[in-house]
C-alpha cells in the first residue's frame, strides 16, 4: 500500500483520504484507532476504579465535593474540581452552567421551557438544563 503524508499547518481541520479495494479487519481496526481520541477518565463505582472512555460520557455535573460522571446507564464519581476538568476534556462537550457539561454527541432532543431556557434532554433520558448565558455558545455549537 502506498502511503502520502502532507503537513500543512494552515489546516482548520486534520483528515485524511483512503482509496482501498476491500475493508479488511486490520483497516477497521487502524480506522477506529485514528478516529478514537483514547482518552479515558478513571472514575469511581463501588470502591473500584474504571476507565470510562471521553465518548462514552454523557454528561458530568456537580454532586457536592464530586462530580458525577453519567453514561448510557451508569453513574460514576470522580474527585475533580468542574472547571479544571472542562480544560481537559474533548471539543465534544459543551458547558451547560457552572455545575454542568453535556457530551453534544449524545443529544437525543431540546425542550424549549416556558420560561425562554432551553433543556437539553440526552439519549439516557437524562434533563441537563443550559443556563441563560450558555444558550448562545449551545446554538452556535449545533448550528442552530
Amino acid at each position: 500500500m502506498k502511503i502520502n503524508c502532507h503537513v500543512d499547518a494552515s489546516l482548520d481541520e486534520e483528515h485524511g483520504d483512503l482509496w482501498i479495494r476491500k475493508m479488511t479487519p486490520e483497516l477497521t481496526n487502524l480506522l477506529n484507532y485514528l478516529t478514537s481520541t483514547g482518552q479515558v477518565l478513571w472514575c469511581c463505582k463501588n470502591n473500584d476504579l474504571k476507565p470510562i472512555n471521553y465518548q462514552d460520557i454523557f454528561a458530568i455535573q456537580t454532586s457536592g465535593q464530586k462530580l458525577d460522571v453519567s453514561t448510557i446507564n451508569d453513574h460514576y464519581t470522580y474527585r475533580k474540581r468542574l472547571s479544571v476538568l472542562k480544560d481537559e476534556l474533548s471539543e465534544d462537550f459543551i458547558e451547560a452552567s457552572q455545575s454542568a457539561i453535556f457530551n453534544f454527541r449524545h443529544i437525543d432532543h431540546l425542550e424549549l421551557q416556558d420560561n425562554g431556557t432551553i433543556d437539553v434532554i440526552l439519549k439516557n433520558q437524562q434533563r441537563i438544563p443550559i443556563a441563560r448565558r450558555k444558550i448562545k455558545n449551545l446554538k452556535k455549537r449545533l448550528g442552530i
